[in-house]
């Protein structure tokens, strides 16, 4: 970074040498160590490019106290990177909270981790940029501070089982009430601080609650020293993948609804055709969704209120893991039918962008609505004639 800086500051004095440096600065390298302290560490430990998905090295480690060392592209000094433990679960980017399974961090000189095999997500990871960069949103970002807070505090609390269910509607809607915060103050200060990396790496990890075009107009803020980084290359890369997410076409009230066959815990399949005559509401879900469990409650009573008056409801989960799905689906006691579509199939062809994702089907399949909550409610008492 600061070689960048110098060539910024120089650049017009001496051009031909400074556009020689920039060249240098590209394809240099610079040696790495991550030292790792693992309690009860199982099995290898896979350290990913997050970017590219690809593995850089494997370890096995007899000890919990062990080194990864190497050498790297300067391009990827502060990138995204990940370190699996794939004995724990094989998806090291979506596993339900309580199988976490990758720790998530960016690359630096010299990188310090203390974690524990049972619990990963609570690990303990520094380096001088992270460092850095938690320093920086301390001082100037108080709504992320206070929602990594809720949200950590969130999931030591087991998904809120020790909660009444009014409880737990009560502290969703204070989740959602900080998000909302948070998306302000990103939106607010992303300009006050744009000659700054560490705004790069806040707006990169919340770029997606704030919408594609927003987004976009805010990442054009950032000084030409900060579109160098990696943190900047993340916003591109969120910012793209957000733009192919809206770009295929969706499905609208008025569509058919997409046939399937899918099948249920005891093997049986069941088919949209099931339920032609009938509403029906479709709910895909997750173990690992927490949003997902927190509104369980709400789809509860509506089935409560709304099936001996005639309305249907499945749960589809996209779990890929079939003993994580019935695990978290006995927790959860959902009273109507449950199905797995374990492949992502069904999903894919309702054009499910995240969950939870709610559909309510008409009687002929025709989609009434893709809505949640209160307005899902109203909707179903309009069609009943309620």
């Amino acid at each position: 970074m600061k070689n960048l800086l110098v060539i910024a500051a120089l650049l017009g004095i001496f051009m031909t040498s400074c556009k020689e440096q920039k060249e240098e600065v590209k394809t240099g390298t610079f040696k790495y160590s991550i030292s790792l302290d693992v309690t009860n560490l199982r099995g290898p430990v896979i350290l990913l490019d997050r970017t590219t998905n690809e593995p850089i090295k494997t370890i096995y480690s007899r000890t919990p106290e062990f080194k990864i060392e190497g050498e790297l592209p300067l391009d990827k000094m502060h990138a995204s990177f990940v370190l699996h433990f794939p004995s724990k679960y094989s998806n090291p980017y979506m596993y339900p909270v309580k199988e976490a399974c990758a720790i998530d961090f960016y690359m630096d000189k010299s990188t310090s981790i203390k974690a524990h095999y049972d619990s990963l997500l609570f690990s303990n990871v520094e380096n001088e940029h992270m460092n850095k960069v938690e320093q920086f949103k301390k001082a100037n970002f108080p709504a992320v501070v206070e929602f990594d807070k809720f949200n950590k505090q969130s999931l030591k609390e087991s998904d809120g089982e020790r909660r009444s269910e009014k409880e737990q509607i009560a502290y969703a809607n204070k989740g959602n009430a900080l998000l909302d915060a948070v998306r302000k103050e990103v939106i607010q200060k992303t300009g006050e601080y744009n000659d700054r990396e560490e705004m790069a790496v806040v707006l990169a990890n919340w770029g997606g609650q704030v919408g594609v075009e927003k987004l976009d107009s805010l990442g054009a803020l950032f000084q030409p020293a900060v579109k160098e980084t990696a943190a900047y290359e993340r916003i591109v890369a969120v910012l793209d993948y957000m733009k192919k997410q809206t770009a295929p076409k969706s499905l609208s009230v008025g569509d058919k609804a997409p046939a399937f066959t899918l099948k249920d815990t005891a093997g049986n399949e069941h088919s949209l055709s099931d339920f032609k005559g009938k509403y029906l509401v479709i709910d895909f879900w997750a173990s690992w969704c927490g949003p997902c469990k927190k509104e369980m409650p709400f789809m509860k009573e509506l089935y409560r209120k709304y099936h001996a008056k005639g309305l249907e409801m499945l749960a589809i989960s996209t779990d890929q893991d079939p003993n994580v799905w019935e695990k978290a689906m006995k927790k959860l006691n959902m009273p109507y039918l449950q199905l797995h579509d374990k492949n992502g199939d069904v999903a894919a062809s309702y054009f499910v962008r995240g969950i939870p994702y709610v559909l309510l089907i008409g009687p002929k399949g025709d989609i009434l609505a893709i809505e949640r909550g209160e307005a899902l409610e109203e909707t179903i008492k309009e069609n009943l004639k309620l």
